[in-house]
């Protein structure tokens, strides 16, 4: 998985970017794993991660720590503890790029919360601060595009969904907010034909498909419209597409 940007990619701002992602994904690896006898374990876990942030003095190893802990803290849905070192973090750092990936994580922990308004804000808070990373950008692009959606301002999803495709056209996601998008708009064969690329992109995307099978039998006439997407009702009429470099 290669990161884009005026940071190189054997750069550390690269491998911090990496930490950032790796500490989101344990949200959804702590919460598969994380029971109530897991209690005592759990308490260690914190006092171990909670003493390695008083004893780090430098800033760039301190980012990184915080962001495992933010991940943990995630994963055994203690949101609070999660936003509150983020937020002291945001108090004392002057570093835009983490700036950009604090408000990153905030937006992530909101819309976990379905406070789409403040996602919405911290996402924004973040495009505003330019981040440098392309693949962070399209985050963003693509998780404002969903939030907008959720909040039934259609117009808007659309223009950040298409803001990420134009940074990554091949990944599923960003298409299929893009069919949400459209749809809100009632623009029935434009959702027809994101929900298909979605499809395309990852032959297993269910949500894609979920989503166009309701399409179709809510507007009887787009399959008459529209022969085109049986390809995506049909899954073994979609070959599955291979996974780019750039993630």
């Amino acid at each position: 998985m290669a990161v884009f940007g005026r940071f190189g990619a054997n750069s550390e701002y690269s491998r911090l970017v990496l930490q950032l992602l790796l500490a989101l994904a344990m949200n959804n690896l702590t919460k598969k794993t994380s029971t109530p006898s897991n209690q005592p374990q759990d308490q260690n876990t914190e006092k171990m991660l909670l003493q390695r942030l008083q004893t780090t003095t430098d800033e760039d190893e301190y980012f990184r720590w915080m962001l495992f802990t933010v991940g943990y803290y995630r994963g055994i849905e203690r949101a609070d503890a999660a936003k509150a070192l983020l937020c002291r973090f945001l108090g004392t750092t002057s570093n835009p790029e983490y700036h950009v990936q604090c408000q990153l994580a905030l937006g992530q922990i909101a819309t976990d919360e379905q406070k789409m308004d403040k996602a919405i804000a911290h996402f924004g808070a973040a495009l505003d601060l330019q981040p440098g990373s392309r693949k962070i950008e399209y985050i963003l692009r693509n998780n404002l595009g969903y939030c907008l959606n959720m909040a039934g301002r259609f117009d808007e999803g659309e223009r950040h969904c298409r803001a990420a495709l134009d940074l990554n056209w091949t990944r599923p996601s960003a298409y299929r907010n893009l069919g949400i998008s459209f749809h809100g708009q009632g623009k029935i064969a434009s959702a027809a034909w994101a929900l298909l690329e979605a499809i395309k992109m990852d032959s297993a995307d269910e949500r894609a498909r979920v989503l166009l099978k309701k399409l179709a039998s809510d507007h009887p006439s787009l399959m008459q419209q529209c022969p085109w997407i049986m390809a995506g009702l049909d899954p073994a009429g979609v070959a599955p597409k291979q996974e780019t470099v750039s993630g």
